[in-house]
């Protein structure tokens, strides 16, 4: 009797901390990981800023302004033709905003783009606002999803994880 109301104490405990584990907020997503594999651009205050941010994967054109601590950023982001060629459906991206410091660590994570579904040739225009946290000299973007066809599955990401 004892040693099930043990096995149920312990089967209970290694659930919530299995369920509290996932509960990160998405600021504290990758904090204090390094940016390394994927380009770190320098924010800048003076005017209209525009860009492309692209990988194997994931193309982002933007523009941002940045106003004392707030940027205002827009940015139509899609596949690269690999996926659209090969596969036929987007079953998930997340897209994320890395605000990070001099030594190319995170300082805070925001969602850019929370999930995305459809073809693989659909383009998404985006338009955010965020606070920029103290000590912020440069951003970049990080990923996950995944796509299929009829026959075929596949995942990709890309984000800072090595501290």
């Amino acid at each position: 009797m004892f040693a099930l109301r043990k096995a149920r104490l312990l089967w209970l405990v290694s659930l919530l901390a299995f369920v509290a584990s996932g509960c990160v907020a998405t600021e504290m997503l990758y904090r204090g990981n390094t940016v390394s594999a994927v380009p770190v651009l320098v924010l800048q205050e003076d005017g209209l800023n525009a860009g492309v941010w692209e990988t194997f994967d994931l193309i982002i054109e933007y523009e941002y302004s940045q106003a004392g601590n707030v940027m205002e950023i827009t940015g139509d982001v899609s596949l690269t033709q690999h996926y659209q060629i090969t596969y036929d459906r987007l079953r998930r991206l997340s897209v994320y905003l890395f605000f990070v410091d001099e030594n190319s660590q995170v300082l805070e994570t925001l969602s850019f783009v929370d999930i995305m579904t459809g073809s693989t040739e659909e383009r998404l225009r985006l338009s955010r606002r965020y606070n920029i946290p103290a000590g912020a000299v440069g951003i970049s973007f990080g990923y996950k999803g995944s796509v299929d066809c009829r026959d075929s599955y596949w995942s990709f990401y890309k984000r800072p994880l090595s501290k």
